[in-house]
């Protein structure tokens, strides 16, 4: 027994070495434990939450159709109603054309007047027969009197583009007058081809926008609807001026 209680007592009256290990109260054991359980079963929210992206642009609640028949009626409204403001500029360019063939389909008619005036005082059946003894019942007298009462336009060109009529001019031989009316008849000519220019240039301006409103659409997310279609028309034939290129857009109901 006396050597059980030496044993038991040693330890508190020997002296520590600086080498001996120290335990840590069963207190302090246990709140370092749950600390390190706690830091290993809840991830901090960095590492856990996915990374949300930016949200793309929605497509604009429009209808490509819609856009595009307003521009073949009237170009740039249908960029309007679709929010785009260059719609602007193709209304001005349509305001423009209309005016510049108003204008020079004005100045036109003005010199066709002009013209046809002056070759009533200037060139007579009478003349022609006189100077041409041959004229009156021939052919190209039944052909002329036909075209002067029934199409105008084709007798004022004959007389001063056929050398049949030419004696018809009270100038004959020498065509001061003709060449006068030739000139008159020129000016109006190019006055009413400036105004046929206007015009093409308004329906290019029609085929243009209603282009550019549907691509601008389209790639802002707009789709046709499935009982719509979209086709492009191209006519083209070499040396002629029936060529032509248009689209045509079809809704079936």
């Amino acid at each position: 027994m006396a050597v059980l209680a030496i044993l038991a007592v040693s330890p508190a009256t020997s002296k520590a070495s600086p080498l001996d290990f120290q335990s840590d109260s069963p207190v302090e054991i246990l709140l370092a434990q749950r600390a390190i359980a706690d830091s290993s079963s809840q991830p901090t929210a960095v590492a856990t939450e996915p990374i949300s992206e930016p949200d793309a642009e929605p497509p604009a609640d429009k209808s490509i159709a819609k856009a595009v028949l307003l521009d073949l009626a009237v170009p740039g409204t249908g960029h309007l109603y679709a929010g785009k403001k260059r719609g602007w500029v193709y209304l001005g360019l349509e305001a423009v054309a209309w005016v510049a063939y108003v204008h020079y389909n004005d100045l036109g008619r003005q010199k066709e007047t002009e013209f046809e005036n002056y070759a009533d005082a200037h060139w007579t059946f009478q003349d022609w027969y006189v100077k041409d003894p041959g004229a009156q019942g021939s052919p190209e007298d039944s052909l002329l009197l036909y075209f002067h009462e029934n199409n105008s336009q084709q007798y004022y060109e004959d007389i001063g583009k056929i050398s049949t009529y030419f004696p018809g001019w009270d100038s004959y031989p020498t065509l001061e007058t003709k060449d006068v009316y030739t000139g008159l008849r020129a000016e109006s000519n190019n006055f009413l081809q400036n105004a046929n220019s206007a015009i093409a240039g308004a329906f290019l301006n029609r085929i243009i926008s209603s282009v550019d409103v549907f691509i601008s659409m389209k790639k802002h997310g707009a789709s046709l609807d499935a009982n719509t279609k979209l086709r492009f028309k191209v006519h083209t034939k070499p040396f002629s001026r029936d060529n032509a290129v248009g689209f045509e857009l079809v809704r079936r109901i």
